[in-house]
């Protein structure tokens, strides 16, 4: 950075207005990992997730079934799959029910609606899948 003379007045003047005051602290961002998409940001160590810059409060089952989904870009997942991956027992025939109940609750949370494209489409008895 180059200074021009005008500058250095203005700049010896900021940097003692820094030094008068030790409550100002050093920008220091962060090194936590994000998923960033399109008016969307999750923050897996915080477990949060942001549309809009508004927070979305989701359950942990809702969270970890919208990290899912992500995690399957344009692909079509049946029920039982991600029933078992996220509940983490075998389909017994619930599937189908709790997963629809969770990504319509998720739909809701995050104010999508019917016509949208965003996260999660849904198609009837066969599966979910996530488009951007």
């Amino acid at each position: 950075m180059e200074l021009e003379e005008q500058d250095s007045k203005f700049f010896e003047d900021f940097l003692t207005f820094l030094q008068n005051h030790p409550e100002i602290e050093k920008y220091k961002p962060s090194n936590e990992p994000m998923i960033s998409l399109p008016n969307l940001e999750i923050h897996p160590g915080k477990r949060k997730v942001f549309r809009n810059q508004q927070e979305i409060l989701l359950t942990k089952t809702e969270y970890e079934l919208l990290l899912n989904l992500l995690q399957n870009v344009n692909r079509v997942l049946t029920h039982s799959p991600i029933y078992e991956k996220i509940w983490r027992e075998l389909d017994y025939g619930e599937a189908q029910k709790l997963v629809s109940h969770h990504v319509q609750a998720i739909r809701r949370k995050m104010k999508l609606g019917k016509e949208s494209v965003h996260p999660c489409r849904r198609w009837h008895s066969f599966g979910v899948r996530r488009r951007w």
